[in-house]
């Protein structure tokens, strides 16, 4: 398992364990996501995608579910896929609250060839700038390129580097480096992936490439860029 893997499922196990839903201390699901994203997210499916009544959709890094729930209501056959087993109850308990047929599943987005399906549309939930080193961002690229559709859209909803920020905002348990690498500071030894730095151990967090960078891996994996909104 990579080491990013585990602080996502310690994070939901603590959502849950604090009655929350999601992420920012959301308890309600009319809290649940934000309405430019939404808004962004229909507008984008009205252009490239068309009618999305009986279309198949894949959430990927799923969570609790926000995302997914708004492709089912927007007509989708959904499926959200998370690595954390309690985020996807989560998500399976707020789906049968709302009467959302949605098939949530635990899984590996480094292994999206498992899922041996094919979707019309694939949208990423604030999963991909969780995947930090290049060989599992490839692998990550390569599975949702080849579980498209041949008329499939990827929408990429990622963050990414911008100089008008201060990414640690002066905190001492993280550190960014010049490869963009968004570290935090861990005193668990035990977690593949932890690394020492000038005596204090350090685990890899999130990539954040500048924008362009994200767009050249994109088109390194064989994408064609349709709109490349920031």
């Amino acid at each position: 398992m990579k080491s990013y893997y585990h602080a996502h499922e310690s994070a939901y196990k603590e959502i849950k364990a604090k009655g929350g839903i999601g992420w920012g201390g959301v308890k309600t699901l009319e809290q649940l996501g934000d309405d430019e994203t939404n808004n962004y997210l229909k507008s984008t499916i009205e252009k490239w995608v068309g009618k999305s009544e009986g279309k198949s959709a894949l959430d990927l890094g799923c969570g609790s579910g926000t995302t997914a729930f708004v492709l089912s209501k927007l007509g989708f056959n959904v499926t959200g896929v998370d690595i954390s087993e309690t985020a996807i109850g989560m998500a399976k308990d707020l789906a049968l609250e709302q009467s959302l047929e949605i098939k949530f599943e635990i899984g590996d987005v480094l292994q999206l060839e498992k899922m041996q399906q094919k979707f019309d549309l694939i949208y990423d939930s604030h999963c991909f700038h969780c995947i930090v080193f290049d060989d599992d961002r490839d692998r990550v690229l390569e599975g949702v390129k080849n579980s498209l559709s041949s008329t499939g859209i990827f929408i990429l909803d990622t963050m990414a580097h911008s100089d008008e920020f201060d990414i640690t905002g002066g905190a001492e348990s993280l550190r960014f480096d010049g490869d963009y690498i968004l570290w935090h500071k861990t005193t668990n030894t035990d977690i593949h992936g932890v690394v020492n730095i000038e005596g204090q151990n350090w685990c890899a967090q999130r990539r954040l490439y500048p924008p362009e960078k994200i767009i050249q891996e994109a088109k390194k994996a064989g994408f064609k860029i349709l709109s490349d909104k920031l």
